[in-house]
């Protein structure tokens, strides 16, 4: 019989940490949708790129595909989240084809990259 032992845990003392809250009991689409739900900021086809998190980030960026609502635990509410198909000169294009985000972590590309 072969056992597995756990590596070591490995630290990162920069790293934020993140509340495990529990989520609510029931999640269920808010009353009256699709019409109690807010109009989608972004339209299929549009070019995007992922906010940056500091003014030295590449971020990625791409075309939306794909959009959904769902429950946003993060945010205990209901949010539109996007499918990008990431543009192949991004730098997450080595990992992935295609990824998706929050509808709060995006905008739109600077006109002279939009092309």
């Amino acid at each position: 019989m072969i056992v597995f032992t756990q590596p070591p845990a490995i630290v990162i003392p920069d790293l934020p940490l993140i509340g495990l809250d529990a989520p609510p009991p029931s999640v269920r689409l808010p009353p009256n949708f699709p019409d109690s739900a807010p109009i989608p900021r972004f339209l299929y086809g549009d070019h995007l790129q992922w906010k940056p998190l500091s003014d030295t980030d590449e971020t990625d960026r791409g075309i939306v595909i794909g959009r959904f609502y769902t429950f946003a635990s993060h945010r205990y509410q209901w949010a539109w989240k996007y499918l990008i198909l990431i543009d192949p000169e991004s730098p997450g294009a080595q990992f992935c084809v295609a990824d998706t985000c929050w509808e709060e972590h995006l905008e739109p590309l600077p006109l002279e990259t939009n092309s």
